[in-house]
């Protein structure tokens, strides 16, 4: 197989180091064969926000490439190229700037890598370029558009050809769904074989459900966040988004500093036999209309290939509990707030204000700079379309006590725990919860702390848009879920590719 035979749609990193060890392909081929895939899409997809300038490129590669003849290769990863998040800092060095989809930030100067960018460095993987998100990783207003930021435009979806329905609900079905939309699109349509996204709240799990990929959010603290734009520690996390689960495990690995001995690459079991799973009725567990506009037929095609799923499962898995009754969101509630929300608000103004002040360079310096900056240059950062940062307003503007904050946080903790997954858990002694990711599942799991992943299921008839499930494991559990994951990819059909960008 030459480099220009390879189908980027569906070729997964374990294949492309297959290739490279054989030497029939070199880091330098794949490097210019995925720029050509680059360039041949994203004046559609607005997936990238910058690529690695060229010379940067083709340097990296050499080196790679001359490395691995001097037979020291660094590990199965080494000479892959991978796409990044744009809120993940990058020192200047790397020819990549640190927006986050901001042009208040599009001229800023890390002072360094973030950690997960010099473990991958280290790793020998190729940074292709920062990928689209939603702006602010979906911080800065309400209602907007999943993927767009004012620097990088409107992320497309991969598999709907027809692109966003700019009338469609903020989580519709032609919507990319989640901030980390640009790192799903440029994997679904072949800009690299895997690639890092963040999440807070979903912003990990529901795009890669709309571009049919295997990803995980890690129980928070596991992978560092040293360098990666903030929300609130409490519930960021970055993680890897790939094909496959192997490739999944993989880099999974370098993000956490795994070796060999406690690889996650071990729980590759591909058996449901030793896990017992708890299922939610996708009756209930599903989106409102008013963020999910019905569709013809989406809606009963995802519901019966749901209960597909559950019945091949069902037979395999060690015990098999359903439609267990799992606390929702409803009850983040609290003296008449939402914990959730009031949490992130307080965390945002000081961790992002922290970000800032370490900058070496940079427009603005704090969260007020940012508002401010925004009103100077509404033009472009509050178009017609986009003209909320209220979140961000909210945030500066908010006057929470020390100790609301812990009673917040206190009921926050308690409902998602003790009330929540830990009393499944318990009550129907089970391992995992799975359920629809178009839900409010995530939700729980990030005001929790817990590991949640997220796996591809079907195609919607409607317009070809990809939907998936997630399942939640207790804290620390995360090779739990790679062995779901793992299981999950043995049991259900291959995941499909978005056949129109050939």
């Amino acid at each position: 197989m030459t480099v220009e035979e390879l189908n980027l749609l569906d070729i997964d990193a374990k294949q492309l180091q297959g290739l490279l060890e054989s030497g029939r392909v070199t880091s330098l081929d794949l490097v210019r064969r995925y720029i050509a895939q680059i360039q041949r899409h994203d004046d559609k997809l607005h997936a990238m926000i910058q690529v690695t300038p060229l010379g940067l490129l083709e340097e990296r590669a050499r080196s790679l490439d001359q490395e691995r003849a001097a037979g020291n290769v660094r590990g199965p990863l080494h000479g892959i190229p991978i796409t990044i998040k744009d809120n993940i800092a990058t020192h200047p060095s790397l020819g990549l700037p640190t927006s986050c989809g901001s042009f208040a930030l599009l001229r800023s100067k890390p002072r360094r890598n973030a950690k997960i960018i010099d473990q991958l460095v280290d790793a020998g993987l190729i940074i292709m370029g920062k990928v689209n998100l939603s702006e602010w990783a979906n911080a800065r207003g309400s209602d907007m558009p999943s993927g767009w930021s004012a620097v990088g435009g409107q992320t497309q979806p991969a598999y709907v050809p027809t692109g966003l329905d700019p009338e469609d609900s903020s989580e519709g079905h032609s919507n990319t769904s989640g901030s980390s939309s640009g790192s799903a699109v440029s994997v679904a349509a072949g800009y690299s074989p895997f690639s890092i996204g963040t999440e807070t709240d979903g912003s990990l799990v529901c795009p890669s459900g709309r571009a049919a990929l295997y990803t995980i959010k890690p129980t928070i603290g596991l992978v560092s966040q040293e360098g990666i734009i903030p929300i609130s520690n409490l519930c960021d996390a970055a993680g890897p988004m790939t094909k496959t689960t192997h490739d999944l495990a993989t880099l999974f690995d370098v993000l956490t500093d795994r070796g060999s001995s406690d690889s996650f690459t071990k729980s590759l079991t591909r058996s449901w036999s030793d896990i017992s799973v708890a299922v939610l009725d996708p009756e209930t567990w599903k989106y409102s209309e008013d963020l999910t506009k019905p569709a013809d037929g989406a809606e009963s095609q995802i519901l019966h290939e749901v209960h597909e799923a559950y019945e091949l499962i069902k037979p395999k898995a060690k015990k098999f509990a359903e439609k267990v009754d799992l606390i929702t969101t409803k009850e983040f509630e609290f003296e008449g707030k939402n914990s959730e929300h009031l949490i992130w608000l307080v965390d945002m103004k000081k961790s992002l204000n922290e970000y800032l002040e370490d900058l070496e360079e940079s427009e603005v310096r704090s969260l007020a700079e940012i508002i401010e900056y925004n009103k100077k240059h509404a033009d472009v950062e509050l178009p017609p379309t986009h003209p909320r940062q209220d979140f961000f307003i909210k945030s500066e503007n908010q006057r929470t006590t020390s100790a609301e904050y812990n009673r917040h946080l206190v009921h926050l903790r308690e409902v998602a725990r003790d009330r929540g997954f830990e009393k499944v858990f318990d009550t129907y002694g089970v391992d995992v919860i799975i359920g629809p990711t178009d839900s409010d599942l995530r939700s729980l799991a990030a005001a929790g702390g817990y590991p949640v992943c997220g796996m591809p299921l079907g195609y919607l008839d409607y317009n070809g848009r990809a939907f998936g499930m997630s399942a939640v494991a207790r804290r620390g559990q995360d090779a739990l879920l790679v062995k779901v994951m793992s299981a999950w990819e043995a049991t259900l059909p291959p995941r499909k590719t978005p056949r129109w960008l050939e």
